[in-house]
């Protein structure tokens, strides 16, 4: 669109003064809004939108001389007439409009709507107004020439001419600037002519607002459709009028707000549509869309919730089109909780209502609305709201299929995440139920806990099903993550804890534009003080006499559940930007002791008994919540545990081509980095890049992933390697990063140092397509003071890569010294073992191996989970001679296997594994050697040592079936006491029973390479 007009001077595009020049101090310039952008960048308080220019209070023309009342709209191209006028008798009354055009007059007082009669002509030509024909059909005429020569008409058959309808049109009788624009196939003129006559003189009526309201569905003669709605308005003489909502004429007085009028079942991830009489100053509606943290609305409220505890929910606004100011877009800054499903619908919060207050809303003109309008609407189940358990007790797997996604695990059980809120306490054990509120904290002391606790109500804070199950949403799905959110699934890592970025500590560090958060959340109270017991961590206020281990402020550890895991979700949340909907977990300050401890995570169903403890095997849930807020900072203990929990969730999506950055917990978007064909991931032990390979592209891209730093979540740098790159791992120690080219058979060595390689490798390797990166082993192991390397490729062999440095006076040999003499039948995966230090890992393959033979075991098809450990070698670092020195080779390593588990111990052929990690050392400082790049971070980093023994001391392995043929599992699990035996999850079947997680092919914990 060009423009509208009244032929004295443009109602359309909007006006403004260009920012740039306010703000110099100098001649202000004029410019035209057609564009958001245009809006956004330079429209504020004080540089409003300018008045529109209005009628004169007679019948005349722009020149003075006597004339209609007109109005025109002119576009790119030449229109489309049938898409904006029709030859329909019927639409006479309609002034032959399609719809795609309207010009009404409205009352703003009473929201009566008043049409206003006339001629519409395109390029000089409209509807005449006698049918004929059959059907009956209203000719096409000319009334104007192009010229500007009225067309005349011979009513009576005599041969003259004594019909001129197209006297009166602008410009017949007098002319004036602009008048050419009214003849031409790109303009669209409204003329007032409500006695079928343009030779008697008439004005748009006084008193009201005249409209001209122009949609989308307006074509050119190419069928192109217009690019952006528009809505002219003006008066007649000066404006005074208030304005107003729309509304039905009385007695309904029903708003133009969408949705509304007690509408049921809306999508609560809805926006809100609000509609005026005429175009309003965007300010005096709300914050506009930007990517600062909106306030509440002096003018329109959104609220829902409990009586005592409603929230006012904050919103952007952004009008419909740069040429339509009068409808807007209400963007909440966070989606509605919605109802639940229809057995357990969360009624106090899904009734939203929506308030417009008189006075503050004003037009262009500087007038005010008078008249307040209120409406409500009520949520349906929506796609359902996402609350769950987080590392250490959790274990993630992407799921194939149909509907692909995400799942989580649940190794906590007694979290208040969202969940069925069923609950007996006649019968506190039932399949599906509720487990929370056996949770011993909760069920014996739930006022005393601070925050307190109690049951959930709905599917928002239902809580947990129970150990080994999978986690829901509020829609009580088990897939927390699925299409349109992402279209495939495959490698995943988990990153920084997220209370680094996101976290409910007063601005400017925590919640940002507004007055919220918890100054006793802020990070000079965060100590995590913590001692090594044994293969854990534990408070240093519950072991005083333990190694102390104190860090001021830093990131939430991953040794600690937060209680419960998850906290529940509140209204009003915590923290409106960044959002914050999980409550804190329990605080230091709580008087009472911690009741959930190692126990029966199970309970006895057939007696009726309910679950009392923790899976684990030693507490890793502590109170190590802030205080509760506080005024003074005298009112604050320090604290190690805070709001937001999770990690930053790091997804290959390969069919949009695409990392996919997700909140843990919430598992809402954070953000999606662009990567050409990302395949695999590897995670900088430091915590600080992540590596992705690209198979068809040949290259590994680093992406930052260090909140702190600038350049986070960017591309930082994109290094080529061999030929399709697919599995890659980061050596523990920080020194390199290993990538397996199956496609011409090398492995890539790139720096941790300069992301540069630094070598390729091509001896005894045969398709790499995986790799597992034991650390150097210095002080533990075998003691060599080398990393090793296992490279598994499709013909089934490993090939054992050992570290250098490989110069005179050197030990290692920074190349692959041999092949095993295992062969392992279409190999899927090879991991490290996070038990054994001691050089020892796991291969996912098919046909279990004998450890006494090392041939097949069992049929060549069976699924198998085979552990290889470095059964006995020469202890100590071995200097390379000058025979050593040219002949790579083990140097009296033997390995062995300890177990290969097949048929019996698995449901069918996996095609990965994880571990838990319940009890971990990850709060201690990152394991570095000399041979390091940079410092080791002090908290969380993702090495497998700590202090010369392992970082995480699982009980579980978990293997993804992706298609079991025993049973209806999709993940088994394992125990790892030495038998090696499969672990029934579920205790109220009968028999061993897995994971139902059908079409699971990646299972991954937070130690994963």
């Amino acid at each position: 669109m060009v423009r509208v007009s009244n032929g004295f001077a443009e109602l359309l595009p909007h006006k403004t003064y260009r920012i740039e020049t306010v703000a110099a101090g100098g001649e202000p310039q004029i410019m035209a809004i057609r564009s958001l952008e245009d809006l956004f960048d330079n429209v504020t308080t004080q540089n409003p939108v300018q008045p529109i220019p209005v009628y004169p209070d007679e019948a005349v023309l722009p020149s003075g001389v006597p004339g209609n009342h007109f109005m025109y709209a002119q576009f790119s191209s030449p229109l489309d007439v049938d898409s904006i006028l029709s030859d329909s008798p019927g639409l006479l009354e309609s002034n032959s409009f399609t719809g795609a055009i309207i010009v009404s007059s409205i009352d703003p007082q009473t929201g009566e709507s008043i049409p206003v009669r006339g001629q519409v002509l395109i390029n000089g030509k409209t509807y005449g107004d006698v049918a004929s024909g059959s059907p009956a059909l209203l000719p096409y005429q000319e009334w104007i020439t192009p010229s500007g020569e009225v067309v005349g008409f011979d009513t009576n058959d005599d041969g003259t001419d004594d019909y001129f309808p197209g006297i009166g049109f602008p410009g017949t009788e007098g002319s004036f600037s602009g008048q050419a624009n009214l003849l031409s196939p790109n303009t669209v003129v409204f003329v007032v002519d409500s006695d079928s006559d343009l030779s008697t003189h008439e004005t748009f009526p006084t008193g009201l607002e005249i409209r001209m309201q122009i949609q989308t569905s307006v074509l050119d003669q190419t069928g192109r459709q217009l690019g952006n709605s528009a809505m002219a308005c003006t008066t007649v003489g000066t404006d005074t009028i208030s304005p107003e909502v729309i509304s039905s004429p009385p007695p309904v007085s029903s708003p133009a707000i969408i949705p509304g009028s007690g509408e049921q079942d809306v999508d609560p991830t809805t926006t809100i549509s609000i509609e005026f009489s005429e175009p309003v100053q965007p300010w005096t509606v709300g914050s506009l869309l930007s990517d600062n943290v909106p306030g509440l609305s002096s003018a329109i409220s959104i609220v829902f919730g409990p009586n005592n505890a409603q929230v006012d929910l904050p919103f952007h606004v952004v009008p419909v089109s740069p040429y339509d100011l009068s409808t807007w877009e209400l963007i909440p800054i966070f989606s509605f909780p919605g109802s639940g499903p229809s057995f357990a619908e969360c009624g106090i919060y899904n009734r939203v209502d929506i308030f417009v207050r008189s006075g503050p809303i004003g037009d262009l003109a500087g007038n005010f609305n008078t008249l307040p309008a209120s409406t409500f609407f009520v949520t349906g189940e929506g796609p359902g709201m996402v609350n769950v358990p987080v590392t250490p007790d959790a274990i993630y797997l992407g799921r194939s299929g149909g509907t692909p996604g995400l799942s989580v695990i649940d190794l906590n059980a007694f979290g208040q995440g969202t969940g069925n809120p069923t609950y007996d306490p006649a019968n506190p054990i039932v399949e599906g139920n509720s487990n929370y509120p056996n949770n011993p904290n909760v069920k014996i002391q739930g006022t005393a806990m601070r925050p307190p606790l109690s049951a959930g109500t709905c599917t928002i804070d239902g809580g947990s099903r129970g150990v080994f199950t999978l986690a829901v949403d509020s829609s009580l799905e088990d897939l927390v993550v699925r299409t349109p959110v992402l279209q495939s699934v495959g490698d995943m890592m988990l990153g920084y804890s997220l209370d680094v970025t996101f976290n409910n500590a007063p601005a400017p560090f925590g919640c940002q534009g507004s007055s919220g958060g918890n100054l006793c959340a802020a990070d000079g109270f965060k100590q995590v003080a913590s001692v090594i017991d044994g293969s854990t961590l534990s408070p240093a206020a519950s072991n005083p006499n333990g190694v102390q281990v104190l860090i001021d402020g830093g990131p939430n550890i991953v040794s600690w559940s937060p209680h419960p895991n998850p906290p529940p979700l509140v209204y009003p949340p915590l923290c409106i930007s960044p959002f914050i909907g999980g409550q804190e977990p329990t605080s230091v300050d709580t008087p009472a002791t911690n009741l959930l401890v190692p126990g029966n995570p199970f309970g006895d169903p057939a007696l009726g008994v309910p679950p009392n403890g923790l899976l684990a095997s030693i507490t890793n849930v502590y109170f190590q919540g802030p205080s509760l807020p506080a005024t003074n900072v005298n009112a604050c203990t320090t604290y190690g545990l805070r709001q937001q929990i999770g990690q930053f969730l790091y997804v290959v999506d390969r069919a949009r081509n695409e990392i996919l950055v997700l909140n843990s917990n919430r598992m809402t978007v954070i953000d999606r980095i662009l990567v050409p064909d990302p395949t695999s991931l590897a995670i900088g032990t430091n915590l600080d890049l992540l590596a992705v390979s690209s198979q068809t592209t040949d290259s590994v891209t680093f992406i930052d992933i260090n909140p702190n730093s600038a350049a986070f979540h960017t591309v930082v740098k994109t290094v080529s390697v061999g030929s399709s790159p697919r599995g890659l791992a980061w050596e523990p120690g920080n020194e390199d990063i290993l990538v397996c080219n199956e496609g011409d058979s090398s492995v890539s060595i790139i720096s941790a140092f300069s992301l540069a390689v630094r070598k390729v490798i091509i001896s005894n390797l045969n398709q790499p397509f995986e790799v597992a990166i034991t650390p150097r082993q210095a002080g533990f192991g075998l003691q060599r003071n080398v990393y090793f390397a296992y490279i598994i490729g499709r013909n089934g062999k490993v090939s054992v890569f050992e570290s250098g440095p490989n110069s005179v006076n050197g030990w290692g040999y920074d190349d692959v010294i041999g092949t095993l003499v295992f062969e392992f039948l279409n190999p899927k995966t090879i991991k490290v073992d996070p038990i054994d230090i001691n050089s020892a890992f796991w291969v996912v393959h098919e046909g279990p191996l004998d450890p006494a033979t090392n041939e097949l075991a069992g049929p060549a098809t069976q699924g198998a989970v085979t552990n290889v450990f470095a059964e006995s070698a020469i202890f100590g670092q071995l200097p390379l001679n000058v025979s050593s020195l040219l002949i790579p080779q083990f140097r009296d390593i033997n390995y062995a296997i300890r177990t290969s588990l097949g048929e019996g111990r698995l449901t069918g052929v996996p095609v990965d594994i994880a571990f838990d990690n319940q009890i971990n050392l990850g709060g201690l400082v990152n394991w570095a050697t000399n041979f390091s790049a940079g410092s080791p971070v002090p908290l969380n980093g993702k090495a497998i040592v700590r202090a010369g023994g392992p970082s995480s001391s699982p009980r579980f392995l978990f293997a993804a079936v992706p298609n079991p043929t025993i049973g209806l599992g999709g993940v088994d699990v394992l125990l790892l006491d030495g038998a090696y035996t499969r672990y029934d999850t579920n205790a109220f079947l009968p028999g061993i029973q897995s994971i139902p997680a059908l079409g699971t092919v990646t299972v991954m914990d937070y130690f994963r390479q």
